[in-house]
C-alpha cells in the first residue's frame, strides 16, 4: 500500500474563515476555492505543491492509498466533496497527537511541532487572506507554496514519531470517525427540525407569560435578581474575573437549587431565565438544518476528544448529545434505500465498575439478566420494587420508583453525595422526575455504599484507586486489574494512555487533595473520579472493538453517541442488525466472565 502526506491551502477572507465557520459550511460554501496543495509521494521524496488536485482522481489507485494529515477531517472533506476522492484509510497525525500529547495541550501543527522539537510553520497566511490565487503575485505564491510543503515534511516526520507509540488498533478507529465527516451520507429532515425550532419557541413565550415577566426581566442579571428577592430568595454570588457576580449560570449550584425549590413561581423564573438564555435546541435545529440543505450530515466527532479516550462533539454540532425521547432524534434521516441500525452497549460502566471491583452479587444479577436496579430500589423503599408491565395498575409509581434504583447504580459508583443525588432525581435523569430531601438523599447514598463494599468499603475499589493516584504521581509502575501504571499514565488493555503528568498533591489551607491539570484549568480528583475515568475508558475501548469488526464484516459506521453506535444496514436486513447487536455483547480477551448487552432497534430514522 501506498502512504502518502497532504496538505491543502485554500481561499480564506476576514468574514469567510474557519475561526467564523464550521469546517462543513466553509467547504461546501459557493466561496470556497482551493489554492493547491502539497504531497508527499514516499519517505524519500521531497513534498511538492501541485494545483492540479483534479488530475489525482484517475492517476491514483486510491484502494490502495493511505494519506497521512493533520486535521484529516478538513483535507478528507475537501478531496471527497470537490474531487471525489476517497483513500483506503486516512491516517491523521491530529488525533494521534490527541491520544498521545493529551487534551490539556494545543494539538494544531504549531503545537505539536514544538512538542517535538520542530521550528515553527512558514505559511504566510496574512499575505494571501481575502486574495484569490490569480491576485497574488508570483513571489507571494512560491512563499504559500513552500510553506504548504515544509507543513507536509512536518507531517511525515509527526506521523513517524507518533506511530512509535500509536496502537495499531486504532488506525481503523481514526479511519472510521474520519469518514463520519468526510464521506456523509445520513439526511436531515428539514420540514421536522423547523417545527422542533418553531415548537420551542412557543414553549419559551408561553413560559414568560405565564410569569408575567418579559426576555429584558430575565436577561438582565440585575433584574433577574431583583425578581427573586421579590419572592424571599438572595441571589448566591461567584467569583467573576472582575469580582464577584451573579450564580446564574446554568451550571452553577444556586440555579439548580432553584430549579427544584418547592414553589412553582421560583422554579419557573429560573427555568424561563435559562430558556431565554439557552437556545442549545433551537441553535440545534438550525445548525442541523442549514446543513442538510448543503448536502448530507457530516458527523464531526474528535477522536478522544475527551481525556478518557472518548470521541467529543465538534464543528458546532454535537452529535454525541442528542437527548434520549427528543425529537430532535426522528431528524435525522438514513440514505432512502438503507435503514440505520441503533445499537447501544447496555449498562456497560455499571457491568464494568461492578466486575472491576469484584461486586460478585451484582456482577451475577447482570448475568443471570435480573434487575440490580430494581433491588437497589427496593431497599430504598423498603418493598418489593419490579420493572412493571405497561398494563400494570401501578406502572407509574413503579418506574418512577425503579428509576430512584437506576440513578442509585449508576450514579453512586462515582461517588455521587447526597445534594447530588437529589438534584438529578428532581431533574428525571433516570426515570419520571421525584423530590426528595437532601437527607433522604444522604440515606440513598449510604444504602448504597452499605450494599457494594467491594466498590466503597475500607478495603473496596475506591480505596485501590487512591493509592494509584498516589502511584501515578510518582511515576511508578505497577499492574491494576486490567490497567497498566507507568511514567505518570494509565494504560488500557488496548495500550491507550489516560494521561496524568500534570497530578499533584495540594495541602494549602482548607484544600487537601489531588489535583489535576486541563485546558480549563486545575480541576480536583480523588479515588472514585478516577475510578470513573477507568471506566469510561474500558468501555470506550471495548465498544470501539465492536465497532472494528463490524465494519471488518463490510458494514459502515456512520455515526456514534458514547456506548450506542450508528450502523447502515440494507432495508430490512434483520440478519445484519442481529450481527452488530451480537458483536456488541461480545466480552473483551481480558475479561471474558464480564457479561455484556446490547440492545438496539433499526429503521429510516435515529431512534432506540
Amino acid at each position: 500500500m501506498q502512504i502518502i502526506a497532504l496538505d491543502i491551502e485554500s481561499f480564506f477572507s476576514q468574514d469567510f474563515t474557519l475561526s467564523k465557520m464550521t469546517t462543513e459550511s466553509y467547504i461546501r460554501d459557493e466561496r470556497f476555492e482551493v489554492h493547491g496543495a502539497a504531497i508527499k509521494w514516499s519517505r524519500d521524496t521531497p513534498a511538492k505543491w501541485t494545483r492540479d488536485l483534479h488530475l489525482l482522481k484517475d492517476a491514483v489507485d486510491w484502494n490502495d492509498t493511505a494519506i497521512i494529515a493533520h486535521h484529516a477531517h478538513f483535507d478528507g472533506s475537501i478531496l471527497n466533496h470537490i474531487y471525489g476522492i476517497k483513500p483506503r484509510i486516512w491516517l491523521d497525525t491530529l488525533s494521534m497527537a490527541r491520544l498521545l500529547l493529551g487534551n490539556h495541550l494545543s494539538v494544531s501543527l504549531d503545537s505539536v511541532r514544538k512538542q517535538f522539537g520542530l521550528p515553527a510553520k512558514q505559511t504566510p497566511y496574512e499575505l494571501f487572506k481575502g486574495k484569490h490565487w490569480h491576485d497574488l503575485d508570483p513571489g507571494t505564491q512560491r512563499l504559500i507554496a513552500e510553506g504548504c510543503e515544509d507543513e507536509v515534511e512536518s507531517i511525515w516526520t509527526l506521523f513517524r514519531k507518533l506511530a512509535e507509540h500509536f496502537p495499531l488498533s486504532e488506525y481503523p478507529v481514526v479511519d472510521m470517525t474520519v469518514r463520519m465527516f468526510t464521506e456523509p451520507t445520513l439526511r436531515g429532515d428539514i420540514d421536522l427540525l423547523g417545527k422542533i425550532w418553531r415548537d420551542e419557541n412557543e414553549r419559551k413565550l408561553d413560559l414568560v407569560v405565564a410569569l408575567g415577566v418579559s426576555d429584558s426581566d430575565l436577561q438582565s442579571a440585575d433584574t433577574f435578581a431583583k425578581l427573586l428577592r421579590a419572592e424571599g430568595i438572595e441571589p448566591a454570588l461567584k467569583q467573576g474575573k472582575n469580582g464577584p457576580i451573579y450564580a446564574f449560570a446554568k451550571t452553577d449550584d444556586f440555579m439548580k437549587e432553584l430549579l427544584d425549590h418547592d414553589d412553582p413561581r421560583v422554579s419557573g423564573l429560573a427555568r424561563a431565565r435559562l430558556g431565554i438564555k439557552s437556545t442549545a435546541i433551537q441553535s440545534r435545529c438550525e445548525s442541523l438544518g442549514w446543513m442538510a440543505q448543503r448536502g448530507p450530515l457530516c458527523v464531526y466527532l474528535r477522536y478522544c476528544g475527551a481525556a478518557t479516550t472518548r470521541w467529543s462533539g465538534g464543528d458546532s454540532s454535537n452529535f454525541q448529545n442528542f437527548k434520549r425521547g427528543h425529537s430532535l432524534r426522528s431528524s435525522i434521516l438514513a440514505p432512502s434505500d438503507r435503514d440505520l441500525a441503533v445499537i447501544d452497549s447496555s449498562q456497560i460502566e455499571c457491568r464494568l465498575l461492578n466486575w472491576l471491583a469484584g461486586q460478585w452479587d451484582v456482577v451475577a444479577k447482570f448475568r443471570n439478566k435480573e434487575d440490580p436496579y430494581a433491588e437497589l430500589a427496593s431497599h430504598f423503599y423498603g418493598e418489593p420494587i419490579y420493572k412493571p408491565a405497561d398494563d400494570d395498575p401501578r406502572k407509574e409509581e413503579l418506574t418512577a420508583k425503579r428509576g430512584a434504583g437506576k440513578q442509585g447504580e449508576l450514579m453512586c459508583g462515582y461517588g455521587c453525595g447526597g445534594a447530588k443525588f437529589t438534584r438529578m432525581a428532581a431533574m428525571g435523569l433516570y426515570g419520571p422526575p421525584i423530590t426528595i430531601s437532601e437527607a433522604e438523599g444522604d440515606r440513598r447514598v449510604k444504602i448504597y455504599r452499605d450494599t457494594h463494599g467491594a466498590i466503597c468499603g475500607p478495603n473496596g475499589y475506591w480505596r485501590a484507586a487512591e493509592q494509584v493516584l498516589a502511584a501515578l504521581a510518582h511515576g511508578d509502575t505497577l499492574q491494576w486489574g486490567p490497567m497498566r501504571v507507568q511514567n505518570h499514565r494509565l494504560y488500557t488493555p488496548a495500550g491507550l494512555p489516560l494521561i496524568y503528568d500534570t497530578l499533584e498533591w495540594v495541602a494549602e489551607g482548607d484544600e487537601r487533595g489531588w489535583r489535576l491539570k486541563t485546558r480549563q484549568g486545575w480541576t480536583r480528583i480523588w479515588g472514585s473520579k478516577l475510578v470513573q475515568h477507568v471506566c469510561e475508558a474500558l468501555a470506550r475501548e471495548i465498544v470501539a472493538v465492536a465497532m472494528v469488526k463490524i465494519a471488518q464484516a463490510g458494514y459502515r459506521l456512520v455515526g456514534m453517541s458514547h456506548d450506542e453506535i450508528w450502523i447502515l444496514i440494507s432495508k430490512g436486513d434483520q440478519a445484519a442488525f442481529d450481527f452488530c447487536l451480537e458483536t456488541m455483547k461480545v466480552s473483551p480477551p481480558w475479561a471474558p466472565d464480564l457479561p455484556l448487552d446490547a440492545e438496539g432497534s433499526f429503521g429510516a430514522r435515529y431512534a432506540k
